[in-house]
Parts: C-alpha cells; sequence; structure tokens
C-alpha cells in the first residue's frame, strides 16, 4: 500500500472503518486490540474481491456484527505461522453467512495462509496501527487539516485516544504524521506498492462449488481455451482429511494483462466449466490517492 503524505489522508479515506471500529469498542464493548485485528481482516479480504466489506458489515445490527467479529477472530487463528490444519469438526465450518454469495470456511483461510498472512501483516503496520487509537479511532479536527487527540463517532466518553492521558497529544501527533510522510525527492517515479510482487499481479484465486471440485487439467484447458496461451500454472488445494475434496486454487497467468478480459468490467467472474461452478478474484492491493478519496462514498 502506498503512502498518501500525511496521516489526515488516511484517516479522511478510511472514515467509515472507524466509524466502525468506535462503534464496536465503544458501543458495543469490545476489545479495541481484537477489533483492530478483525478490521484488518476484514480489509484483507478487500484486497482479494471482496468488495465494500466495512459498509456492508456497518449496515448489519450490532448482534450480526458481533457474529462477524467472533468468526474472524477464529478465522484470523488459520492465518497464522505453522498454524495446525482446522479440525475435522471446523474444517467445513461456514463463515460470515450472508456477506459473500459464494462458498467461505476455515479451509479458505487455511489454505491461503501465507499470503493472507504476509497482507495481513503489511496492513496492520500501514493503516490500522495508524489509524485505531488504545480506546478510540484517531479523528480528524473540524478544519480536517490535521489529526485531533479525541474520538469518532456518537456516544463517546473518551477524551484520549493517542497514547495515555498523561502523556503529550501534540508529541504523539507530529511523531504519527512524520511516520507516514512520503519523499517528495522524485515525484515521477513510479508508485511503490510494499508487499505486491510480479506474481502477485498475474494471480486470480479460485473457488469451487462444495463437493464440485474442477481439477487443475480442467481449469487449464478452460481458461486456454478461451484466452490463449496465458496460463502459468494452476495451483490447487491439498486436503488433508479423507474424504474431503478440494474447493479453493490460485491461478497465476503469464501476464496481467489477460485479468481485466477474464473479469470483463466485474469485480470477480463467475464461470460454468464442464457443469461446475467456479468463481475468480483478483487481489488489487487498496491504493490510496486523492482521486480515490474523492469518489469513496461515506
Amino acid at each position: 500500500m502506498p503512502g498518501i503524505g500525511t496521516l489526515v489522508d488516511l484517516l479522511l479515506f478510511y472514515t467509515l472503518e472507524r466509524v466502525l471500529f468506535n462503534r464496536m469498542v465503544i458501543s458495543m464493548g469490545k476489545n479495541s486490540q481484537q477489533v483492530k485485528s478483525a478490521m484488518t481482516l476484514w480489509l484483507m479480504l478487500e484486497e482479494i474481491g471482496y468488495h465494500e466489506l466495512i459498509r456492508i458489515i456497518h449496515s448489519y445490527d450490532d448482534d450480526t456484527i458481533d457474529a462477524f467479529f467472533e468468526e474472524a477472530l477464529q478465522c484470523l487463528q488459520f492465518i497464522q505461522p505453522n498454524v495446525s490444519s482446522p479440525s475435522d469438526e471446523s474444517y467445513d465450518t461456514p463463515v460470515f453467512l450472508g456477506l459473500f454469495d459464494e462458498p467461505m470456511n476455515y479451509r479458505f483461510f487455511y489454505y491461503n495462509r501465507e499470503f493472507m498472512y504476509k497482507r495481513y501483516v503489511h496492513i496492520m503496520d500501514t493503516v490500522c496501527d495508524k489509524i485505531f487509537g488504545e480506546n478510540a479511532a484517531i479523528e480528524v479536527d473540524e478544519s480536517g487539516l490535521k489529526p485531533a487527540a479525541r474520538p469518532l463517532g456518537e456516544g463517546s466518553t473518551t477524551s484520549q485516544v493517542i497514547g495515555e492521558s498523561d502523556s503529550n497529544p501534540s508529541l504523539e501527533l507530529n511523531q504519527y504524521i512524520e511516520s507516514t510522510k512520503v519523499s517528495n525527492l522524485n515525484p515521477g517515479a513510479n508508485e511503490f506498492r510494499p508487499g505486491q510482487t510480479p506474481e502477485d499481479t498475474r494471480t486470480m484465486f479460485i473457488t469451487f462449488s462444495k463437493g464440485h471440485p474442477l481439477s487443475g487439467e480442467e481449469i487449464f484447458h478452460f481458461f486456454t481455451s478461451n484466452w490463449g496461451e496465458v496460463v502459468q500454472d494452476v495451483v490447487i488445494e491439498h486436503t488433508s482429511h479423507p474424504g474431503q475434496e478440494p474447493q479453493f486454487g490460485r491461478i497465476v497467468f503469464t501476464t496481467s494483462l489477460v485479468i481485466p478480459m477474464v473479469l470483463n468490467g466485474q469485480s470477480k467472474a463467475k464461470f460454468l466449466v464442464n457443469g461446475k461452478h467456479l468463481w475468480a478474484r483478483i487481489y488489487v492491493p487498496r491504493y490510496r490517492g486523492r482521486r480515490k478519496l474523492a469518489s469513496k462514498k461515506v
């Protein structure tokens, strides 16, 4: 995720995320560190094509948000380094029901754990650690020109959100701002995208209907038949439980230019391959900039 110059821009872009954070921490009484972890997971899911996830979650009542929150904490367990495979009892347990129109379970997170953990750590470091305070989200003052040491949202009784109550808010705010500045030595230089590799830009996440998996050969043939010799590799989930069939995979193309053709202007694609459904999504980091800031709705 590229920097955007100041903490203020970061805060303004993530206004809805800060509102939801305060709702969960202040109104619902959830642990702030756990909420920050759940928000980081949800932002990571937005990167891989589950768009507007924060907005959708915020639209639900508190009880439903609480259920999504508990599920997020469970999902986080399966992307940690050296984690064991989900148990037989939880292997196919569906999660985030009502949020997605395709299968999602603990297996999905376990299968993609290396990629997800890398992105989770990056989003936590570059976004969530900067926009969420100890007891509430960091706010922008009324002028919209600088961060303010008070919480955002209704019903808040917290008067200090940056550091402890006996600390120096101005000093800490300056430290926050300095930590998020980017160099202007070469304004014309190409944008740096931390954590993204050339293979990331050519990869799509694929999901099958439960009980109707596709083989790597079927997927390879489908894409080459429709778009030519564009497939570099197809990776299918290897299940560790007897009787379990694969449900997830990834396809790596020879060039990222084929992905817009596959998506055909959509955020995801759904295909019928040999009578079986296949969903495909692209990984897109949440780039932050003034043009996108202006278009983001709250």
